[in-house]
């Protein structure tokens, strides 16, 4: 890792965040966050299917490994990527995210250094599938994906400073609340599982919006 980050200039730093960038990003994404385990697990499928290259490195204290290794053994290391092809971003790591608030130092970080689209995040929940967005923008990729308007009861730690500073920081937030689906699970932290069926369904809805 020390190597790989001789490429990378440190770009920006707070007290919960530190940001290196590879070059300066001129072209357009729709950022999909792979922050939380339905986000995590999405971004790993279109990672594993298409071309991207690593442009910004985030690593904060927030972070920590996957619990994939032996007790005794130290983990190594693993940033959060920002990871772009021609068209779409995707913000993800093999880490388990401890607390959310360096997203906001992200957020506002992304909307001075990399144009966006959209910036898009999923969550899952026992409830019909449903859209929250702040512009008429956002309202146009929801009917693109045929989900109606709306959103739970609840916020989690990735949700809440996305749409409560989307306006403020001038980027087009794009929450998907998607109805949990039994099936093969394919990822588990705490009590969030995501499910095959979780990810194949979130695929159907990014090809109808954004023909990835």
């Amino acid at each position: 890792m020390v190597r790989a980050m001789k490429s990378y200039e440190q770009e920006w730093i707070s007290p919960i965040l530190e940001v290196y960038k590879k070059r300066k990003i001129t072209d357009t994404y729709t950022v999909i966050l792979g922050l939380n385990p339905m986000g995590q697990a999405l971004c790993r499928r279109l990672y594993e299917r298409n071309r991207y290259e690593t442009i910004l490195v985030f690593n904060s204290p927030s972070f920590s490994t996957w619990n994939r290794y032996p007790a005794d053994v130290k983990p190594p290391v693993v940033p959060v990527h920002a990871m772009a092809d021609d068209e779409t971003m995707l913000i993800f790591g093999d880490v388990f995210v401890k607390d959310y608030e360096w997203v906001t130092d992200m957020l506002f970080y992304l909307s001075e250094h990399v144009p966006m689209r959209f910036v898009i995040a999923l969550s899952l929940y026992d409830g019909p599938t449903c859209g929250q967005v702040l512009t008429q923008k956002g309202e146009r990729l929801l009917k693109r994906m045929e989900i109606p308007r709306g959103h739970p009861e609840f916020y989690d730690g990735l949700v809440a400073p996305l749409i409560s500073i989307g306006n403020v920081i001038d980027i087009d937030p794009v929450v998907l609340y998607l109805e949990s689906t039994p099936d093969e699970i394919v990822l588990q932290v705490d009590d969030v599982t995501v499910t095959q069926a979780d990810i194949d369904g979130a695929m159907i809805l990014l090809e109808k919006g954004l023909r990835i």
